[in-house]
């Protein structure tokens, strides 16, 4: 005996058409999951690694006019 989902009176074809939308929901969530982890990720490396760049070009500024 095979047992059919959501009960007996949903057919299969509703079925699948049901499964179908639940996964791509599923699906668009995990994707802007994954987005909003990247721009997280991705900001925060920008923001270091302008920071670093601005703190390495201020030392340069104050060798340079200690040197002048």
């Amino acid at each position: 005996m095979k047992i059919k989902p959501y009960g007996s009176r949903i057919s299969l074809y509703k079925y699948n058409q049901m499964w179908r939308e639940a996964r791509a929901k599923q699906i668009r969530r995990d994707s802007e999951i994954h987005e909003t982890m990247n721009r997280a990720i991705f900001t925060s490396m920008a923001n270091f690694n302008y920071n670093k760049n601005s703190q390495i070009m201020k030392q340069a500024v104050v060798r340079v006019l200690k040197s002048i």
